[in-house]
């Protein structure tokens, strides 16, 4: 089978976009590039937030960015139990209409990146040898029964994407979260502070609420569960409760709702032959905080200049897309990390709250995006209690054994 599109990309959501994105620049006008996506149209259905700590491409598509955040204890307050300035490390917030529009421009001003929506994929078959020795072509099943055959398929369809805010069924560690876009007719948000976590401890796992405020009438209040998949909230109650509770606010509008469940424990697929994947498929969601946009972000950018050194005139089939990595000693430590949590679920409150209170805020930027130096690292672990990190690192420490070796 002769390939009919050099690059698939199966997923059209933020990774899938994401990769569109960087090939879709002119020096990969020689390429045949498909995106297949499932929904028949791109609606603001998500929103993204991370630490910018240097510029970033998308900059202009942040709808807020604040110098501040806190954390509080119990909720039944909202006291705040530590303000810190962030420097000239921002917390910015993009929301996913934003982006889609950005990107769709950018693949519409192209020739050689295609769209097709209202496409979900069945079935994608690597590279396969189908006669002895002979290699077979990578292709693509859609559920129309269309096989669409290309020389590399990026799969960037997430590892676990309900239609509905449940949880699957298993009991594996999941971030689940429902967040209403909030409109009062008073001012009730401080808009110069984030919320991160507004926890209420319990026993079915670590709940917090997290208010992105842009408004002081007008702010994104997300209930958030860190928890087995098998417990499921009621976001609403919680909600309503949470705003009453909290800002005296029983009468409001909420214009914009979404809802999502993040498996926490998963295993990234070995790479196939000529099939790879991306987003949270390739690992790029870290475990510990639930934080994805960056690592999805630079995981593209890395594959559009690996592609951008491949010889113009060699096979494309001898070419090698880079694999999502995260450093061996942070996968153990967010590892240790959860299991800590899972070991006794209100307590792991107090960990969130050392930390953010003990740590200063370079430090902490650095650890929760994933750009911490090995004494930061340490500075971390330094305010944390010993004991409960230590057994659990003691149960895990094969796993950094086996993934150093790697």
């Amino acid at each position: 089978m002769k390939p009919v599109f050099d690059i698939v990309i199966v997923g059209g959501g933020l990774s899938g976009l994401a990769l569109a994105e960087q090939l879709a620049a002119p020096e990969f006008s020689h390429l045949k590039v498909l995106v297949l996506e499932s929904r028949v149209e791109y609606v603001h259905d998500r929103t993204w937030s991370y630490w910018r700590t240097h510029d970033s491409p998308h900059a202009h598509l942040e709808r807020q960015r604040w110098t501040q955040w806190r954390v509080s204890g119990n909720g039944k307050g909202c006291t705040v139990h530590g303000a810190l300035s962030a420097g000239q490390a921002q917390y910015c917030t993009v929301e996913a209409g934003a982006f889609y529009r950005h990107v769709l421009l950018a693949i519409g001003k192209c020739q050689h990146v295609q769209l097709m929506l209202g496409t979900p994929v069945h079935e994608i078959r690597d590279a396969q040898a189908e006669v002895p020795g002979r290699v077979g072509t990578p292709s693509v099943l859609t559920a129309k029964g269309q096989r669409i055959s290309a020389q590399w398929v990026f799969d960037a369809r997430p590892p676990l994407a309900p239609a509905v805010p449940v949880a699957p069924p298993s009991n594996n560690l999941v971030q689940q979260f429902v967040g209403w876009e909030v409109h009062t007719q008073t001012d009730v948000f401080d808009t110069d502070c984030v919320h991160l976590m507004d926890f209420v401890p319990c026993n079915q796992g670590l709940h917090f609420f997290y208010v992105l405020p842009y408004s002081p009438r007008n702010a994104l209040v997300e209930s958030t569960w860190v928890s087995p998949a098998s417990h499921r909230p009621d976001y609403r109650q919680e909600l309503n409760r949470y705003l009453a509770r909290c800002f005296g606010v029983t009468a409001f509008e909420t214009p914009y709702q979404e809802h999502g469940v993040l498996a926490l424990q998963h295993r990234p697929p070995p790479p196939g032959r000529s099939v790879r994947t991306l987003g949270r498929g390739a690992g790029t969601l870290r475990p510990a905080t639930g934080y994805a946009y960056l690592d999805t972000l630079a995981h593209s950018r890395a594959i559009a200049e690996s592609l951008g050194r491949h010889p113009r005139g060699a096979p494309l089939a001898l070419w090698q897309p880079p694999s999502f990595k995260r450093s061996p000693l942070d996968n153990w430590m967010d590892k240790v990390f959860l299991r800590v949590l899972q070991n006794d679920w209100q307590q792991a409150v107090d960990y969130f709250l050392q930390m953010f209170s003990r740590t200063d805020s370079k430090t902490l930027v650095a650890f929760l995006s994933g750009q911490a130096s090995l004494a930061q690292r340490l500075k971390v672990a330094r305010v944390l209690p010993a004991m409960p990190f230590i057994r659990s690192a003691l149960a895990g420490v094969v796993d950094l054994g086996r993934g150093l070796q790697k």
